[in-house]
């Protein structure tokens, strides 16, 4: 396969952006942003629905990570379904998690809500692997870069709007009533999936592929082992961030209100980086962008490790942390798209993001383990070895570029 990179001369003219526009790219944009809608303000009041109920923090950190691992599973099975029943009816199965995880606000119950909670990673690890796979198919390659940021942005842009309004909601009425819109929210996707989204270029009829393709011959290749890598090594620090530096900034005095200010900055700047990184991407191509964003991710990890307890340094390079990690989410479907072809691109995604949740799993109990023995030691291990980022990436550009 030609490496979108390499493929620029002796083509025609640059297309313009709003000309690469179309309606596939449009309603998948409108999916995502529903789904930051409905998961961002489930993950955030579901710990404090479960403890409000009078359970025990325990339960509620058992039931995410064994959500975290359904979500793995949900990427191994989303990424071959998306390869054979196709990328739109993939999503439909994976939009099922967010009737599940709505229905779990309508049943108090721990024999109900805890088992309708877990199995609706299952569904949200599908969904992302199918949109994405989607996502590569239906974009212009000249603009894979920017439709990449702006598919991210749903998720971010998606919490911004269904956080606050479910924070009212919640002051006002109660959890039913919230898991009873958020099943409304759920419901709408589903009908706009089916009737709206058009099918995937490459769909193809169910009569023509092998049911559920096994990952072996995906796995086996090196250029996805590169890949895993390249995603599982920034996401361990990913997950030990999201965990340690909210206590980090307790522990150098920082208000509850600095806290928030600290969120929404690096909210803000990781949505505006993402959109820098995809336009530039998309320019002058991925190895550079790559590269250039790493020269800042991995000295913004070390340095957040050797300054643990001063204010001014956990926001700053927390800030820069944050923009670069989700500015390398942002270029990952175009690495995929380098060295996968259409028939195999939901397998290729689905083997990457579950090793996404392997990095999250295993950075959130790095972060715990390590941190009791430093408080900056975790990020100074993560940031050493992602040090080794930097090789993996010349390596599978070099390999990438080679000829098939």
């Amino acid at each position: 396969m030609v490496p979108l990179d390499t493929a620029r001369a002796g083509q025609p003219p640059r297309p313009g952006f709003l000309s690469t526009l179309t309606r596939p790219m449009i309603v998948l944009l409108l999916l995502q942003l529903l789904n930051g809608v409905l998961f961002s303000p489930q993950r955030t009041f579901f710990p404090i629905y479960v403890r409000e109920m009078g359970y025990p923090v325990m339960l509620i950190s058992v039931l995410a990570s064994a959500q975290q691992v359904m979500g793995l599973l949900g990427a191994w099975f989303g990424g071959a379904l998306s390869d054979t029943l196709g990328r739109k009816r993939a999503l439909l199965v994976g939009q099922a998690g967010a009737l599940l995880a709505s229905l779990a606000f309508l049943v108090p119950a721990v024999g109900w809500f805890a088992p309708l909670w877990v199995l609706s990673g299952l569904g949200g690890g599908t969904y992302t692997v199918a949109a994405q796979s989607y996502l590569v198919d239906a974009a212009h390659p000249a603009h894979l870069g920017v439709f990449s940021a702006l598919y991210n942005w749903g998720s971010t842009a998606g919490g911004a709007l269904g956080s606050p309004a479910a924070g009212l909601l919640l002051e006002r009425w109660d959890y039913r009533t919230f898991g009873a819109l958020s099943m409304g929210v759920a419901l709408l996707a589903l009908v706009i999936n089916t009737l709206v989204l058009p099918g995937s270029p490459a769909d193809r009829p169910l009569t023509a592929r092998r049911i559920l393709p096994g990952y072996g011959d995906v796995a086996s290749r090196p250029a996805a082992q590169l890949l895993a890598l390249l995603r599982f090594l920034p996401t361990c620090y990913w997950g030990m961030a999201i965990v340690l530096i909210p206590l980090l900034l307790n522990n150098a005095g920082a208000s509850k209100g600095t806290i928030a200010l600290y969120a929404t900055i690096s909210q803000v700047c990781a949505s505006l980086g993402q959109l820098l990184v995809g336009r530039a991407a998309d320019r002058l191509g991925s190895r550079k962008i790559q590269l250039g964003v790493l020269a800042v991710f991995v000295p913004s990890i070390i340095a957040t490790g050797l300054l643990p307890g001063r204010l001014w340094s956990i926001m700053l390079f927390g800030t820069l942390g944050t923009t670069a990690a989700w500015s390398l989410s942002t270029l990952m479907p175009s690495l995929v798209a380098m060295v996968a072809t259409p028939a195999e691109r939901g397998r290729y995604l689905g083997w990457v993001h579950l090793w996404w949740n392997l990095g999250m799993i295993l950075g959130s109990l790095a972060a715990g383990a390590l941190s009791s023995l430093g408080a900056g030691l975790p990020f100074v291990v993560v940031g050493a070895l992602n040090l080794g980022t930097v090789g993996l990436s010349l390596t599978f550009f070099r390999r990438a570029a080679a000829p098939a």
